[in-house]
């Protein structure tokens, strides 16, 4: 057998294969001893009908398909390891017949795991940024709480502002105006973003009793009535008010504490956005030739995801496809950038992995497992059990691998954080933002 091969874009492998005539006799020689086990000749036993008796039966072409069924992967498989590719579909194989009419010529096109070429991450830098928390930020906190345990009372007369709440009922409304409908009663607040623009703006200064008219822009006109106004009464800032809205004893107290779940919350942030920008910064230094396969894998998998969360909404693909007037084809190809950035980042990470030697070790798995089991809340024999099946446990390795190769690209571009312990293992979690979801039972 000949094997000349070449590479296209998107790592894409051609093979031009010349296979001997007495390889496609061979397998004709097969293919014969098959068919006459299996097909009942008039005359003959089982396996006993001369060749050409059974190719006058069922047909030479029919010999001839069987022969090449059993030659063409044979054929291709060995053309794969002579060139030393590593497909990742299945190949689109055209039978020709070979030089001077001997033998047959194949033409295999197949997609082939994608050469990735590193940056000199280590020269890379990405600085980390840091924001520590004000009295400001503390304060707003604070007037959320404040806000959500106020309560609304009647301004007995008084003109409604920004912030107000205003009880009101619709009187007349152009045709297709979303909420407003004549004769609905609704309690809205200016500026909520409930009743469009010029609606709220027309409310501003408006008292109980009066009528309000606002122009929709290419609409029409809408007019309310309004029969209230409504201003949060909000508790004082004080002891009594921590004690009411927490398990602090004083405002002080509680003011620390919210500091603290502050700091925490941005460190939190700050490092997932610090993995994206050097996740960012080394995917744009790295070239990897996607395979169009490995594209339309992952979108079928953000299908999937898309389903499944549907679902649990009690929603259907179809009805949310109704819903955003799109079709499957338009939702698949706004999926499309995120599934490439996610196939890069996967097979970027992988890489850095097998460049810096990272391994997980069975500690490692063995936590992981024990973790994955209280995020579902089952025992952790039924969670492995689970895993052991389908290849599940080795895709949890990777993902774990993965994370490890994002944490170690974090410490190298952006050097440790100040408050860091050493690195022993896994940090962080990266497995999605590298298009490796954690999957569950």
């Amino acid at each position: 057998m000949k094997v000349e091969w070449r590479t296209e874009p998107q790592s894409r492998a051609v093979l031009e294969i010349d296979v001997p005539e007495d390889e496609v006799a061979r397998a004709m020689d097969e293919a014969y001893a098959w068919l006459a086990r299996r097909v009942q000749v008039p005359g003959f036993r089982p396996g006993k009908a001369p060749r050409t008796i059974l190719e006058r039966h069922v047909g030479t072409e029919t010999l001839r398909e069987e022969a090449l069924r059993r030659l063409v992967p044979q054929q291709f498989a060995e053309a794969v390891r002579q060139a030393g590719l590593d497909p990742l579909s299945r190949p689109s194989i055209e039978v020709k017949e070979g030089p001077d009419g001997k033998g047959i010529h194949l033409t295999a096109v197949v997609d082939v795991f994608p050469k990735v070429e590193l940056p000199d991450y280590r020269a890379l830098r990405v600085p980390r940024e840091g924001h520590a928390v004000t009295d400001a930020d503390v304060d707003r906190v604070l007037e959320d709480i404040r806000a959500r345990h106020g309560r609304l009372v009647s301004t007995a007369g008084g003109a409604a502002r920004r912030g107000d709440f205003v009880l009101l009922t619709v009187v007349a409304a152009p045709d297709g105006a979303e909420r407003l409908q004549p004769g609905k009663e609704m309690l809205a607040e200016i500026g909520g973003g409930l009743l469009p623009a010029p609606v709220e703006a027309a409310l501003e200064g408006a008292r109980a009793g009066e009528e309000r008219t606002a122009e929709l822009e290419g609409a029409g006109a809408v007019t309310v009535r309004v029969a209230d106004v409504r201003r949060k009464d909000l508790p004082a800032l004080d002891d009594a008010f921590a004690r009411a809205v927490s398990d602090q004893p004083t405002l002080a107290a509680l003011r620390d504490r919210l500091r603290e779940r502050l700091a925490e919350e941005r460190a939190q942030e700050e490092e997932r956005a610090l993995r994206e920008r050097v996740l960012d910064a080394v995917l744009a230094a790295t070239h990897i030739d996607l395979p169009e396969s490995l594209v339309q894998h992952e979108v079928d998998h953000m299908m999937e995801d898309l389903g499944d969360r549907l679902r649990s909404r009690g929603l259907t693909l179809e009805s949310y496809l109704r819903t955003s007037r799109k079709d499957e084809v338009e939702v698949r190809a706004e999926m499309r950038p995120a599934a490439e950035r996610r196939v890069r980042a996967r097979l970027l990470l992988e890489a850095v992995a097998s460049r810096e030697g990272l391994r997980v070790g069975e500690e490692e798995m063995a936590a992981e497992v024990e973790k994955l089991a209280g995020e579902l809340q089952q025992d952790v024999p039924k969670v492995r059990a689970w895993l052991a099946e389908r290849g599940r446990s080795e895709g949890l390795r990777e993902s774990v691998l993965r994370r490890k190769a994002m944490t170690l690209l974090v410490e190298i571009v952006a050097g440790p954080r100040a408050d860091a312990d050493p690195p022993a293992g896994v940090a962080g979690d990266a497995g999605q933002t590298a298009g490796g979801a954690t999957p569950s039972p």
